[in-house]
C-alpha cells in the first residue's frame, strides 16, 4: 500500500481537537469527534493492509496480530508504568481502586466495557480518570481481533461479496445506534456494535480503493475536511452521540480518504510538514494528554485554570514525540539488533508477558481497595465518605427516562418500608434524590419510635405534577406517586429535593472553584403560570409548581413537612476535603460562603417561607448545616463528612438532618418522642 502523506496530515487534524476538548476548551465542544475520525483512519489502513496481503496470498493471523502488537503495546505498556506510579503517590484509596480496575480492563482489551459500566464520557469525575481514553483503542482492538477472522474466512467468496457483507453490517450497526441513545447512552457511546460502521467505513473506502485508482476531486475532498471541522464546532455534550449526527465526521473522513490526493488543494494543505509531524506522533500524543490533563486535576487543589490546562495540553505533543522516537519507532520499525532478532512467537510472548503484568497489577490495587495503608487511617476515612450512602438507593431511587415514564408497581414497595408494628404505614418520605440521602436514618430513627414509614424517590423530579424536562419525564412517574398518596391512609407526608434545578437551569458555582456543569436543562410545564421559556418564565413556573404541588398534598388531608433545600457543596467534598487535609494537616473544616448559597435558592426559600397552612411544617438545613455569625455552610468537620459527593448528604450528615425532621413527625401524629418505643421492641 502507498504511503499516503494526507492520512497523517488527517490524524492531526483528529488529535488536537481531542486533546483541546479534553482541556475543557469550550471553544472546540465537538473535538471528541476527533475519535471519530480516528475509527475511519485505522478501518481504512487495516483493512487496505490486510486486503494488500489476502491478495498475495500471504496473510498470516499471527503476522497480524504481532504488527497490531507493535504498534500499540510498547507505548501503550510505558504509558501505563508512568501512570501507575503517579496514582500511587497522588490517588486516594477509592481513586486509586478505579484506576485499578480501568487498568486491568485496558489489558484486557475492555475498558470501554469498563467505562460503560462505571461512567459516562462527559461525567464531571470523567475528567479526572487517567485511563479514560483507552475506551477508544479498546474498540479498535476488538474491531482487530475480529475482523481479521472475518475477512480470512469470507475473502474466498469474492470481494464483491465482501464489500456487500460490509456495507449490511456497517447499516445495521449505523441504525443501532438511533435507539441506541435513545435508551442506552452510554452502551451506545462505548461499546464496538454501534462503534462498527465508523470503523467499516474506512474499510469500504479500503476495499474500493485497492480494486480501482483513486479519482482525485478538489471540491469532494474539501468537502470532507469541512465536513470534519464543522462537528468540532457545532457538536457538543449534548448532541447525541454516535447516532445520524455522526455521519459527518465519519463521511467527511471517507470523502477524504475517497478523493483527496497529492493534486487536490485539501490533499497537499494536509500534506504539509507540521500536520505531518503531529499526524505522525498522533497515537503517543493521544496516549499521554487525557493523564497530563488528569493528574493535573487530581493534584491541583483548586480547579485548574485554562492556562494551566493549555500547558497539560501542549506538553502531550512533545511528551508523544519522545514516545513515538524511543518506544513506538524501535518496536514497530524493528529498529536494533534487539528488536529485529525477535520472532512472531517472540513478539506475541512478550506482549502477552506484558498484558498479564498489568492485570495482575490492576487487580491487585482492586482488591487491597487502593493500597489505603499509604495514608493516615482518618485520611482514609475522609476518602470513604463517598460510600456512606443508603443501602435502599437501589430499589428505592427510580431512574425516570426522558422518553417517557417508568412503571413504578404497587405502591408502597416492600424492600422501601418499614412498618408499624401493627403492620400500618403513617409516613412517606418523598422527593429527588435529596429526598433518597436523607431517608434512610430518617426511616430508621422512625422505626425506632414505632412509626411505620415508607419511602420512594425519583431521579431529577420532585413529586410535584405538571411538568418535565430533558432528563426526565416527571409527569408520568408523578402521576402514580400523588395517585398512591391520595388512596393511602398516609397521614405525613416529608418533601425533600434539590428544588433549585426544578427553577434554574445552570449548576451550583460556590465561589471558591467549586463549578458544577449545568444541570438539566430546559424545562417544560404542563400549565404554565408564565408564558415563555427564558430564566424568569421558568423561575415564575417553577415556583407556581411547587407551590400547588405542596397544595395537593394538603387537600387530601395529609400533614406536609417541607424540608427546605440542603446547601450544595459545589464540589466533591470527600474529593477537596480529602487534599486538604492532606496538603494542610491542621484543616479542621471545610465550608462554603453561606451567602453564595442563599443567593442560589433564595427565590425558593422566599417562596416556601410564604406558604402557610395549620398541617404545614417547615424544617431549615441551614439550621443544622450553616452558621449565621461566620457566614458559612460547613461541608465537613473534623473526621465528619458531611456529603458523599458535591451535593447529596452522606449518612453522617443526613442524622443530623433526622434530628429536626423526627420531632415533627411525632407532633403530627400525636406521639411523644419515646413513646412507642417499647411497642416495637
Amino acid at each position: 500500500m502507498n504511503y499516503r502523506r494526507e492520512i497523517d496530515g488527517l490524524r492531526a487534524v483528529a488529535v488536537l481537537p481531542v486533546v483541546l476538548f479534553h482541556g475543557g476548551f469550550e471553544f472546540i465542544s465537538g473535538g471528541y469527534a476527533g475519535v471519530d475520525v480516528f475509527f475511519v483512519i485505522s478501518g481504512y489502513l487495516i483493512t487496505a493492509l490486510i486486503v494488500q496481503d489476502l491478495e498475495k496470498g500471504r496473510f498470516s493471523i499471527l503476522e497480524f496480530y504481532e504488527r497490531r502488537a507493535r504498534r500499540i503495546l510498547p507505548a501503550l505498556f510505558v504509558m501505563l508504568a508512568v501512570c501507575s506510579v503517579m496514582a500511587a503517590l497522588w490517588m486516594a484509596p477509592s481513586q486509586m481502586t478505579t484506576y485499578s480496575k480501568a487498568l486491568a480492563s485496558v489489558a484486557l482489551f475492555a475498558s470501554n466495557i469498563f467505562f460503560w459500566r462505571n461512567s459516562g464520557y462527559f461525567d464531571t469525575g470523567s475528567e479526572s480518570n487517567p485511563l479514560l481514553h483507552t475506551w477508544s483503542l479498546a474498540v479498535e482492538e476488538q474491531f482487530y481481533i475480529l475482523f481479521p477472522l472475518f475477512m480470512l474466512a469470507a475473502w474466498r467468496f469474492g470481494r464483491s461479496k465482501v464489500f456487500w457483507t460490509l456495507v449490511l453490517a456497517a447499516l445495521v450497526s449505523l441504525l443501532l445506534t438511533e435507539p441506541g441513545w435513545r435508551f442506552k447512552a452510554w452502551a451506545n457511546f462505548y461499546l464496538l456494535p454501534t462503534r462498527a460502521w465508523e470503523l467499516l467505513a474506512g474499510s469500504l473506502c479500503a476495499l474500493w480503493l485497492t480494486a480501482r485508482p483513486q479519482r482525485e476531486n478538489d471540491w469532494l475532498a474539501a468537502a470532507g475536511l469541512a465536513a470534519i471541522l464543522a462537528s468540532f464546532f457545532l457538536f457538543d455534550r449534548n448532541t447525541p452521540f454516535p447516532s445520524f449526527w455522526t455521519v459527518l465526521p465519519v463521511g467527511g473522513t471517507a470523502l477524504l480518504i475517497l478523493f483527496a490526493g497529492p493534486a487536490t488543494l485539501t490533499g497537499r494543505l494536509l500534506a504539509m510538514k507540521p500536520f505531518v509531524g503531529i499526524g505522525l506522533v498522533s497515537y503517543s500524543v493521544y496516549l499521554w494528554h487525557q493523564p497530563l490533563l488528569a493528574f493535573l486535576r487530581i493534584r491541583s487543589l483548586d480547579a485548574p485554570s485554562a492556562e494551566l490546562l493549555l500547558v497539560a495540553a501542549v506538553m502531550s505533543l512533545p511528551i508523544g514525540y519522545l514516545s513515538w522516537r524511543f518506544v513506538e519507532q524501535p518496536w514497530r520499525k524493528g529498529q536494533g539488533a534487539r528488536f529485529r532478532s525477535l520472532s512472531t512467537a517472540r513478539v506475541l510472548g512478550c506482549a502477552l508477558a506484558g498484558l498479564i503484568v498489568v492485570v495482575s497489577l490492576g487487580a491487585w490495587g482492586a482488591v487491597s481497595r487502593g493500597f489505603p495503608g499509604r495514608f493516615d487511617p482518618a485520611l482514609v476515612s475522609i476518602d470513604n465518605a463517598r460510600n456512606d450512602t443508603s443501602p435502599l438507593t437501589d430499589a428505592c431511587y427510580i431512574e425516570t427516562p426522558a422518553a417517557g415514564g417508568i412503571d413504578l408497581g404497587p405502591l408502597p414497595r416492600p424492600e422501601c418500608t418499614y412498618p408499624a408494628a401493627d403492620g400500618s404505614v403513617d409516613v412517606a418520605i418523598l422527593g429527588d434524590s435529596h429526598a433518597e440521602a436523607i431517608s434512610y436514618p430518617l426511616m430508621q430513627d422512625l422505626k425506632d419510635q414505632g412509626v411505620g414509614v415508607t419511602t420512594l424517590s425519583l431521579a431529577a423530579c420532585v413529586p410535584f405534577d405538571g411538568y418535565w424536562h430533558t432528563r426526565a419525564r416527571c409527569d408520568e412517574s408523578v402521576k402514580q406517586v400523588l395517585d398512591y398518596v391520595k388512596s393511602s391512609s398516609l397521614k405525613t407526608v416529608i418533601l425533600a429535593g434539590r428544588y433549585s434545578l426544578y427553577v434554574r437551569d445552570d449548576g451550583f458555582d460556590n465561589g471558591l472553584g467549586g463549578v458544577e456543569p449545568d444541570q438539566m436543562g430546559p424545562k417544560t410545564f404542563a400549565d404554565p403560570l408564565v408564558s415563555g421559556s427564558g430564566e424568569a418564565a421558568t423561575l415564575a413556573n417553577g415556583l407556581d409548581m411547587m407551590a400547588r404541588g405542596v397544595r395537593s398534598y394538603l387537600d387530601m388531608g395529609k400533614t406536609v413537612i417541607l424540608v427546605y433545600p440542603i446547601p450544595e457543596a459545589g464540589w466533591s467534598v470527600p474529593d477537596r476535603y480529602f487534599k486538604e487535609r492532606m496538603s494542610y494537616p491542621q484543616a479542621s473544616e471545610l465550608t462554603i460562603p453561606m451567602p453564595v448559597f442563599e443567593a442560589r435558592n433564595g427565590d425558593v426559600i422566599r417562596h416556601f417561607d410564604g406558604l402557610s397552612d395549620p398541617n404545614l411544617a417547615k424544617v431549615d438545613p441551614r439550621n443544622v448545616f450553616c452558621r449565621k455569625e461566620d457566614g458559612v455552610c460547613v461541608n465537613a468537620s473534623g473526621d465528619d463528612v458531611f456529603y458523599y459527593d458535591d451535593d447529596h448528604l452522606s449518612l453522617t450528615g443526613a442524622r443530623l438532618l433526622t434530628g429536626e425532621i423526627v420531632p415533627l413527625v411525632l407532633n403530627s401524629l400525636g406521639r411523644r418522642v419515646g413513646e412507642q418505643v417499647s411497642a416495637v421492641r
